[in-house]
């Protein structure tokens, strides 16, 4: 059996609004996310500095009025996200997509996703810049995770 990966792009962002499609097997969800009063991209990119550190995190992606949360963890290695809906910023969430998986799986098609779009230059009244400092550091825990990962036990 194939090892499955999250798939997540994001789209070209336009009059802050950015299209973002995601996709883990037979799942797929795709929405136009608003930059405003947050920008998701940065909360994304603290997230995953959070969840590699093995610290709980969550990025809200606005819809105006309603809402994606994506809610990251690390268990003893394993990796978890939850998306869930709410009708508004106010309202239950409903679970419609749960999984488990590993860094590869993951971790880095996220980051990998982040990396490409915030290497577009895109015009900044259509969405805010990442942080790029924020993004480097990011880099870094993500180098340091692939190393831990790669380097021999003794």
């Amino acid at each position: 059996m194939k090892n499955e990966k999250l798939s997540i792009e994001f789209g070209i962002p336009e009059h802050g609004w950015l299209p973002v499609k995601i996709a883990f097997n037979s799942f797929r969800l795709e929405f136009n996310a608003s930059g405003v009063p947050a920008n998701p991209i940065d909360q994304l990119i603290s997230s995953l500095r959070s969840v590699i550190q093995g610290i709980k995190a969550e990025v809200w992606w606005h819809l105006e009025p309603e809402g994606y949360y994506f809610e990251f963890e690390k268990f003893s290695g394993e990796y978890t996200l939850n998306i869930s809906f709410a009708k508004s910023e106010n309202s239950d969430r409903e679970i419609v997509f749960k999984t488990n998986g590993s860094f590869e799986s993951l971790i880095s098609p996220v980051y990998r996703a982040i990396k490409k779009f915030a290497d577009n230059q895109y015009v900044s009244q259509n969405w805010p810049i990442a942080d790029k400092t924020e993004l480097e550091k990011l880099t870094e825990l993500v180098n340091e995770a692939k190393l831990h990962r790669t380097t021999p036990k003794l």
